[in-house]
């Protein structure tokens, strides 16, 4: 039976997707424990690792909807590790590149990344993960668009 209007527009989407990320990030975190990355580390590789040169820390930021001061924190440990280096840009400005190291990490935790992703697509279901993953997008939009 479907929810009616008002009673859905009394669940807070805030809470609602926190309590959906945390429990789904909490299984891939463990299926990646392997790796030594979290999921929150392996997405952000991969996304520095989609660029065949060094990026913008702000495009790195704006892509992942990280905040500035957050994105610093997730790349402190990465570096020290050496699978990021952070460089300077231009006046102000810092991009990131994986390492050797880093490239070699990602490789490491593709495998376990796509056995959690299989799985949890399996469940869910192919046609209605594509479906939901759109919405979770127009989400994303929404949110940007909307005044802080």
């Amino acid at each position: 039976m479907r929810e009616s209007t008002s009673a859905a527009a009394s669940k807070c989407a805030a809470g609602t997707l926190r309590r959906a990320t945390r429990s789904i990030v909490r299984v891939y975190d463990a299926r990646l424990a392997d790796s030594g990355l979290t999921s929150t580390q392996f997405s952000l590789l991969r996304a520095i690792g989609r660029r065949d040169a060094p990026v913008l820390l702000t495009e790195i930021a704006e892509e992942l909807v990280f905040e500035r001061t957050s994105l610093y924190r997730t790349l402190e440990p990465l570096a020290r590790d050496g699978l990021v280096a952070v460089t300077n840009a231009a006046p102000r400005a810092k991009q990131v590149a994986l390492t050797v190291k880093g490239v070699r990490r990602v490789e490491k935790a593709l495998p376990l990344w796509q056995a959690a992703q299989e799985e949890f697509v399996g469940r869910f279901g192919r046609a209605a993960w594509n479906e939901f993953a759109a919405q979770l997008a127009e989400v994303v939009e929404i949110a940007r668009d909307m005044p802080a």
